[in-house]
């Protein structure tokens, strides 16, 4: 359990990393549209291609490698409220399942995705920003569902492991583990 923990730590870390990319996604975008409403109103002439370059860029980054933190903390919806009023042993059959079924998706989601890209990489996809054409970013979402994948598949063993009968992994944290000693 120790080893399981420790490698959910260092998933913990990579998630983290994610979430200061989606903020930073955040903040680009705020000051990319902030930029593009000044020049619009100090001048007769825009940013060329904010909508798109937003859009197609700068929301993927901010949203998609986001994804994997806010399952892991429960913001997503969940099927909890139905599951947490079965018999404790329907719980523990439930506990096993979502996860296996929750990870079945984000491994076709993932395909589907990766293969999207793929194809998309191949007939050079782009959109056109202005009068430029500029590449499509799709290997944002695979990274996303492997992320999820991998956060679906903590759940999974801790509740094989440990009989768990939540949805949310939930590793013991040193920091708390000190401070009530």
């Amino acid at each position: 359990m120790k080893t399981l923990d420790q490698l959910y730590a260092i998933h913990s870390k990579i998630k983290n990393i994610f979430l200061a990319l989606g903020g930073a996604g955040v903040f680009v975008m705020m000051l990319y549209i902030t930029v593009d409403v000044l020049v619009r109103n100090l001048s007769n002439t825009a940013l060329i291609g904010t909508f798109e370059i937003v859009s197609y860029y700068i929301m993927p980054l901010t949203i998609l490698p986001s994804m994997c933190l806010a399952l892991a903390s429960g913001v997503m919806p969940r099927i909890v409220a139905m599951t947490n009023r079965l018999p404790q042993k329907a719980q523990r059959i439930d506990a096993i399942i979502l996860p296996i079924l929750e990870i079945a998706a984000y491994v076709l989601m993932c395909r589907f995705s990766i293969k999207y890209a793929i194809s998309a990489t191949n007939d050079q996809l782009t959109f056109i920003a202005g009068t430029t054409s500029l590449p499509v970013w799709y290997y944002l979402p695979p990274v996303a569902y492997v992320m999820m994948t991998v956060e679906s598949l903590f759940v999974l063993l801790k509740n094989i492991l440990t009989g768990n009968t939540t949805i949310l992994y939930k590793g013991v944290d040193p920091d708390e583990e000190n401070a009530s000693i």
